[in-house]
């Protein structure tokens, strides 16, 4: 939660952080081929997919018990909760803001931080300690390329992102936390 509260600080003024234009034209620019997978992978920041994940983790960890379908809700209901944040930070969106920028979504609202990339970020951190060791790094690569994604359609700051990825591994820790069980343990 330190890493989101540092970076809704630096945001808070509304000032933009050497660098962060860079960065979002560099996402904005990717060639048409990334930027049509990124928004396929984009849609893993909706509730969607998270909602299909309290379905899933619920029938494959049924003989456990409730608490990991209760973590992954609660992670869910927490990651919607990003809409507060934004109207407390209040830091406006790219678009009117970097000339030549392509806008390919018109988001509405503020930017700070990103939903979409809280969302997929807390589902990869509420899904870390269920799935296989091996494969756990697929479920990050995915939810940092949906912030990747929002740099590319011209909805979010890379710091908006940042704030994102903090908020949504928060979120899902503190869900781990609620159903008795630390983020990252199993049971024998």
């Amino acid at each position: 939660m330190s890493v989101f509260a540092v970076a809704a600080w630096l945001v808070s003024d509304q000032t933009f952080l050497v660098g962060e234009t860079a960065v979002l034209r560099a996402a904005n620019d990717l060639p048409g081929w990334i930027g049509s997978l990124l928004r396929v992978v984009m849609e893993l920041g909706t509730a969607v997919p998270f909602l299909t994940a309290v379905g899933v983790v619920a029938w494959c960890t049924r003989r456990d018990g409730p608490s990991p379908a209760l973590a992954v809700l609660l992670a869910f209901v927490g990651a919607r909760l990003h809409y507060v944040w934004k109207e407390v930070i209040e830091r406006p969106r790219p678009a009117g803001l970097v000339e030549g920028l392509h806008l390919r979504e018109h988001a509405r609202g503020f930017g700070f931080p990103s939903g979409h990339t809280t969302m997929a970020c807390a589902l990869a951190a509420v899904l870390h300690p269920l799935l296989p060791r091996r494969t756990r790094w697929v479920a990050w690569v995915l939810a940092l390329a949906v912030g990747v994604a929002r740099m590319h359609v011209g909805a979010h700051w890379p710091m908006d992102v940042v704030g994102g990825v903090a908020l949504g591994v928060a979120i899902a820790s503190a869900a781990w936390m609620v159903v008795g069980r630390g983020y990252g343990r199993r049971r024998p």
